[in-house]
C-alpha cells in the first residue's frame, strides 16, 4: 500500500507550514487549531489505478482506499473489516413519498452497528502506528462502543465517557470488550472537558472531533462508498444526520479529492439533519451567527443531541458552499421513519439514522418538486439495535397464543 499522504496542515492558516506527520496530538502545534490530512492528488491522479481498488478483496474494507489515508506504514493497520457498506436503492419509500431516486447507504453493517467503525480504525490504527498508550473518549454510545472493540484488538488501553441516558445496548456492548467504560455526569461537553483533562494529566490521545482528523479521514470513505455505488457518478444531494458534525467535513473532504482525481465532476449538495430540540447549527446556519450553546438539550433520537458542536461554524460554511441546506426534524417522526424503513426496505435503523427519511417524508410545494428528480443519497448511520428503549415503548407486546390454528386465526382478526 502506497501511501500519497504529503502530511498535516490546519486549513484556517493557509501560511501555516505542512507538518510531515503526527505525534501523540492531533491539534497543529503552530496555531493549536484541527488539522487536515493532505495528500499528493496530482501524483495518485497519474498513478492510481481507481478499477483495481474496486476489484480489491472486500475484507480490505475501508483499507481498500489505503493510498488516501494517513497510515504510512499498513502492518499497523487495526481492522474489523467495516465499510463496504450497501448503498440501497429506496424504490418503495420512493414511491411512497413521491422520490425517483432515494438511496441509504446502511451503515449498520459496520462490525460494531455504526458509522463510527470508519474513523475507529483509522485512528486507532494511527495510534499504534506512533506509540499512543491510552486513548480517552465522551460519547453518547456508538462511538465509545466503536472505540472500545478497536482498541481492544490494538491492546491500546481506552476510557470511554457515557451518559446517564446512554442506551444499555451500549453500555453492555461497551463492556464486553473489557475496556474502561464510566458514566460522566452531565452532557456532551462536560463529558468532552473531562477527557481532555485525562489526556492532559495522563498523555492519553483525545478521540474527540474535530480535533482528531483521523476520525475525519475514516468516515470519508463512506463518501468513496457512495461515488463507486453509483458508478462514479456523485449525487446530486447528501442528508447527514448531525450532532457534531465531522461527517459534512469528512463527505464534503471525500468529494473533493474525488474531484481533484477526476473520478467524479461534480461535488453534491451537502444537508445535515438536526433534531427540533437541540439544533444548534440548524439556528447558526439560519441566523447567520456562529454557533452557540444549545441550553435545554432533550432529544429523544440518540447520535442528534450534541449541545456544542466544535465542528459547526464549519459544517454551516460547507452547507452554503455546495448548495446545501439544514433540515430540522421531530424525534417522534424520526421513530416513526426508523419503522417505515423497516416496514418498506427491510432497513432496521435507529430513529436518527432514519431522520433523512423524515425530511423527505415532510417536503411539499415548491421544496419537494426541486428534489423530486434528484438523486439523493441519505446516510443511515447505524443499527436499530443500538437504540431500543424508546422507540420499544411505541409498540404494543406481540400477541401471546395458544399453539393452535384457531388460536391463530383469532389473533389475525
Amino acid at each position: 500500500m502506497k501511501s500519497y499522504l504529503l502530511g498535516l496542515k490546519d486549513p484556517s492558516d493557509p501560511n501555516n507550514p505542512l507538518n510531515t506527520d503526527m505525534t501523540t496530538h492531533p491539534v497543529c502545534p503552530t496555531t493549536g487549531g484541527f488539522q487536515e490530512a493532505v495528500y499528493d492528488l496530482d501524483k495518485a491522479r497519474s498513478e492510481l489505478d481507481r478499477d483495481a481498488i474496486t476489484a480489491a478483496p472486500a475484507s480490505l474494507g475501508i483499507w481498500r482506499w489505503g493510498s488516501l489515508l494517513p497510515l504510512r506504514d499498513s502492518t499497523n493497520i487495526v481492522s474489523l473489516r467495516e465499510g463496504n457498506s450497501p448503498v440501497v436503492k429506496c424504490d418503495r419509500l420512493g414511491e411512497e413519498l413521491g422520490f425517483q431516486n432515494i438511496y441509504f447507504l446502511d451503515e449498520s453493517r459496520n462490525p460494531t452497528g455504526s458509522f463510527k467503525d470508519r474513523g475507529a480504525s483509522v485512528t486507532v490504527s494511527k495510534c499504534k502506528e506512533v506509540g499512543v498508550t491510552g486513548m480517552v473518549l465522551a460519547s453518547s454510545g456508538n462511538a465509545a462502543t466503536s472505540f472500545c472493540a478497536y482498541t481492544a484488538k490494538a491492546g491500546i488501553p481506552f476510557y470511554g465517557f457515557m451518559r446517564r441516558e446512554s442506551s444499555d445496548v451500549h453500555k453492555l456492548q461497551s463492556l464486553s470488550y473489557g475496556q474502561h467504560v464510566l458514566v460522566v455526569e452531565g452532557d456532551m461537553v462536560d463529558g468532552t472537558k473531562l477527557a481532555q483533562k485525562v489526556a492532559d494529566a495522563h498523555g492519553y490521545f483525545h478521540c474527540t472531533q474535530p480535533y482528531n482528523l483521523y476520525r475525519a479521514e475514516g468516515k470519508k470513505t463512506a463518501a468513496y462508498e457512495i461515488c463507486e455505488a453509483l458508478n462514479w457518478r456523485a449525487p446530486d444531494r447528501v442528508l447527514i444526520p448531525t450532532a457534531g458534525g465531522t461527517n459534512a467535513l469528512a463527505f464534503h473532504k471525500a468529494f473533493c479529492e474525488l474531484r481533484a482525481l477526476g473520478w467524479i465532476d461534480s461535488i453534491p449538495a451537502i444537508d445535515i439533519v438536526q433534531s427540533t430540540n437541540c439544533a444548534p447549527i440548524y439556528r447558526a446556519w439560519k441566523s447567520g451567527e456562529p454557533v452557540e450553546y444549545w441550553q435545554e438539550n432533550t432529544c429523544r433520537s440518540v447520535g442528534l443531541g450534541h449541545p456544542f458542536p466544535s465542528a459547526g461554524d464549519r459544517v454551516v460554511e460547507i452547507m452554503k458552499e455546495t448548495g446545501g441546506r439544514c433540515w430540522l426534524v421531530e424525534d417522534q417522526a424520526n421513530f416513526e421513519a426508523s419503522r417505515r424503513l423497516a416496514s418498506l426496505e427491510g432497513l432496521f435503523l435507529q430513529p436518527a439514522s432514519a431522520s433523512p427519511a423524515t425530511v423527505l417524508a415532510g417536503l411539499e410545494g415548491a421544496q419537494k418538486k426541486e428534489l423530486a428528480g434528484q438523486t439523493i443519497v441519505c446516510v443511515g448511520t447505524g443499527s436499530g439495535k443500538n437504540q431500543v428503549d424508546g422507540p420499544l415503548e411505541e409498540l404494543s407486546e406481540p400477541p401471546f397464543i395458544a399453539a393452535t390454528l384457531e388460536a391463530f386465526d383469532r389473533a389475525m382478526r
